[in-house]
């Protein structure tokens, strides 16, 4: 067994040592000149402005959704909570001894909601803070006029927000592919 191993490891680090096997298509020492004939320059391969901004677009247009699904899943939540605890407390006093483990459940439940439900909406505050209508205007405005775009934005744009169809119509988007 031991010299099936060894020989099926020597097999391996053979294979791996012909170029082919890394993908090598020149020979090592090659002028690489010809091969970079066939390769476009990488500043031919940078974005405008136009496509910066659509990308930006599309990146406030996702996050924003999903800012509204965090304040929209807060608030929800917190008013389940306040159902919960108005039903708890708005019982009477000798309902609430009868069926006290059922009320101290249904209390905990709506603390629990209530504490769940802020912080999902507060985050979804900061959120809009970051990526809400108000902002997009001025990151759109002040990119606009020459200014860069601001670091949070740089990091989270990514290649797919660039390669997304333009925003409009129907028609508007049928007459940007085919041009």
């Amino acid at each position: 067994m031991l010299k099936l191993s060894i020989l099926t490891t020597g097999l391996l680090l053979a294979a791996a040592g012909t170029p082919q096997a890394w993908g090598q298509s020149l020979p090592l020492g090659a002028d690489t000149a010809a091969v970079s004939a066939f390769l476009p320059d990488l500043s031919t391969l940078r974005y405008d402005r136009t496509d910066t901004l659509r990308a930006v677009q599309h990146l406030f247009m996702r996050r924003s959704k999903a800012m509204r699904s965090w304040l929209e899943g807060g608030t929800a939540l917190m008013a389940t909570g306040a159902v919960k605890k108005t039903l708890a407390v708005t019982r009477s006093k000798k309902e609430r001894r009868e069926h006290e483990a059922h009320y101290h459940d249904l209390e905990q439940s709506a603390n629990q909601d209530l504490l769940i439900g802020t912080l999902m909406a507060g985050y979804g505050a900061f959120r809009y803070a970051r990526f809400g209508p108000e902002r997009y205007q001025r990151v759109v405005a002040a990119y606009q006029e020459g200014q860069p775009l601001p670091p949070y934005l740089n990091r989270k744009l990514k290649t797919k927000y660039f390669r997304l169809l333009p925003m409009g119509s129907r028609k508007e988007r049928a007459q940007a592919m085919g041009q």
